[in-house]
């Protein structure tokens, strides 16, 4: 029993996280103006170093950068301002 309640608190708090690298574009309902950290010439990547590649980080706003026919060129990192399971974010400017 000691082993399964350790297990069920990691399940329980990561049951609304994603757990691999993602572009913070989130949108509330109904609204066209993101609540998330990106923007259409910054991208945001939340991450955690421990588990993600920094290439598959730089590809996620490579592919967003794309979309938009830009390149993604990466300016800096902040830590701990996005989810629990991926605390650091990336942001690359889109040029």
């Amino acid at each position: 029993m000691n082993k399964i309640l350790p297990l069920c608190l990691a399940l329980l708090l990561s049951a609304c996280s994603e757990f691999g690298p993602f572009v913070d574009a989130r949108r509330e309902a109904g609204q066209v103006a993101p609540v998330g950290q990106s923007r259409p010439d910054r991208i945001a990547v939340c991450y955690n170093p421990l588990w993600h590649s920094k290439k598959s980080i730089e590809q996620l706003a490579i592919d967003a950068c794309a979309q938009q026919n830009k390149q993604a060129t990466y300016t800096d990192t902040s830590y701990f301002n996005c989810r629990f399971v991926s605390p650091n974010t990336a942001f690359y400017t889109c040029q």
